[in-house]
């Protein structure tokens, strides 16, 4: 299954996401109910959003490449904007050793990773707030996150493809 229909199918099967827009910078043909095509960047997405559902509180930004993402995670990201959040995305615990390196590449130390997390996909914010942002994807406001899933890693590799069920 194409990675786009997938992130389509994903963000439908979480049972709160009413409409799917898909912002692309070229025509594509998606068949899918429920899922409109916008040949634009997000600001366009989200205005159609807007016409099309007046009364719509909320968009999520969800990237094709993290179509495996699954229901569950986008679930809790619209929970934790009903709850009241400003903004919302899934998160995971860093897992990899991170070196702090030398501008000559000398490595100086090693960061503690308690603290870091992995950003992952959909972004949840309030539309009105997504549709005034310079940039969609940072909404200037503070970020509230909800546990990731492994599933949700960035596909972007044939080693990324062979790594997850699609």
């Amino acid at each position: 299954m194409p990675l786009t229909e997938r992130a389509v199918r994903t963000l439908q099967q979480a049972g709160c996401v009413r409409h799917v827009f898909v912002c692309t910078p070229i025509p594509i043909d998606i068949t899918l109910g429920g899922c409109t095509v916008v040949v634009g960047d997000l600001h366009a997405a989200l205005a159609r959003a807007a016409q099309l559902f007046p009364d719509v509180r909320f968009g999520l930004i969800h990237d094709v490449e993290r179509a495996a993402t699954p229901p569950e995670v986008v679930e809790a990201v619209v929970a934790e904007l009903e709850r009241g959040a400003q903004a919302v995305v899934p998160v995971l615990p860093l897992t990899d050793t991170v070196k702090e390196v030398s501008p000559d590449g000398r490595i100086l130390g090693t960061r503690d990773r308690a603290e870091l997390r992995v950003m992952q996909s959909p972004l949840g914010a309030p539309i009105e707030l997504l549709r005034q942002a310079a940039d969609p994807r940072r909404p200037g406001v503070p970020l509230t996150t909800v546990d990731g899933h492994p599933h949700g890693l960035r596909i972007r590799t044939e080693i990324d493809v062979a790594s997850v069920t699609l």
